[in-house]
């Protein structure tokens, strides 16, 4: 199996990809996983949304940074 460590070494683009890759596995698999419509709505909205501007994102410090502003 591989290890996170390692996955952390791929270039930006290469991560990307794998997420892409691993969400499409995901939304492909809701209707076995029990998600309701809403929230499949909901996840397709999400993807579509980073599929016409994958550039709008918010980096993991950013978000580590609002959730103590919060806390």
């Amino acid at each position: 199996m591989t290890e996170i460590k390692d996955l952390l070494k791929l270039s930006v683009d290469e991560r990307i990809h794998l997420v892409q890759t691993i969400w499409d596995s995901i939304a492909a698999d809701t209707e076995e996983s029990g998600i309701s419509d809403e929230h499949k709505k909901i996840l397709d909205d999400r993807l579509e949304a980073h599929k016409t501007n994958p550039d709008d994102v918010v980096s993991w410090n950013e978000v580590k940074r609002s959730v103590k502003k919060i806390l």
